[in-house]
């Protein structure tokens, strides 16, 4: 999916034989709970940290996942609560792009719905990288940086990559470091239903070189990836 930008810029380049600046597309989600029924309602799940119900924490408003296209990249970032009030601050960035796991080691988590990584059906794009931190109530919790993921997965973003229904979404099972940087016995999650925000996606301002055909053309290809990316 994040190629189709790249690639029709590149295009477009090539076309014009002029220098230009790389454009920029980047995409601003509302992230909210995927795990929506029953009294336990959450985005993010803290594993063997607490128990019950208070393992669970709710999506709040102003929280975003954002997926900028031109560097490849993806951030989480926003709050959540527990049913005790406890807050958990959430401050990750994910890179290592693939737009198909067809011939890797990694799997699909696939409580959404099935996926066929030979032909990338439903349109899903991973990241393989993460770093950053969950701060809940001053304990500051980090992404393990050498081993951010649980069992040979990465970050899923597509139709049911949430791992919970069938809805656009994104979900990851995280390897947590404690405060004191000894790794947590059990991972956690975050299953997110994504709502693209109104507006979004954001060109960055071209090069005065980029002439009215390759405007054109990349236009174009950022409706189609815009609908790519939009939810059903």
């Amino acid at each position: 999916m994040i190629k189709t930008i790249i690639k029709g810029a590149m295009a477009v380049a090539a076309l014009l034989a002029v220098p230009q600046m790389a454009s920029a597309n980047v995409i601003e989600f509302d992230a909210k709970d995927a795990n929506n029924k029953g009294s336990c309602s959450h985005g993010l799940w803290t594993g063997n940290y607490n128990s019950g119900c208070s393992r669970h924490y709710s999506m709040q408003d102003g929280s975003l996942f954002t997926v900028d296209e031109h560097n490849q990249t993806a951030t989480f970032t926003g709050s959540a609560i527990n049913n005790k009030g406890a807050v958990a601050q959430i401050d990750l960035s994910f890179g290592g792009f693939l737009e198909t796991i067809d011939g890797t080691n990694f799997i699909y988590k696939a409580g959404g719905g099935p996926y066929n990584p030979g032909t990338d059906t439903p349109d899903i794009d991973f990241f393989t990288t993460g770093s950053g931190t969950i701060t809940i109530d001053g304990r500051v919790f980090t992404l393990n940086p050498n081993d951010p993921f649980a069992g040979n997965t990465a970050v899923q973003i597509g139709p049911g990559a949430n791992d919970k229904n069938k809805n656009f979404g994104a979900s990851a099972w995280l390897n947590i470091l404690d405060p004191y940087g000894h790794p947590l016995s059990k991972h956690w999650d975050f299953n997110l239903n994504l709502h693209e925000r109104p507006g979004t996606p954001v060109p960055a301002p071209a090069g005065l070189g980029l002439m009215a055909l390759g405007l054109a053309g990349l236009g174009v290809a950022l409706r189609r990836r815009r609908r790519e990316y939009r939810q059903n």
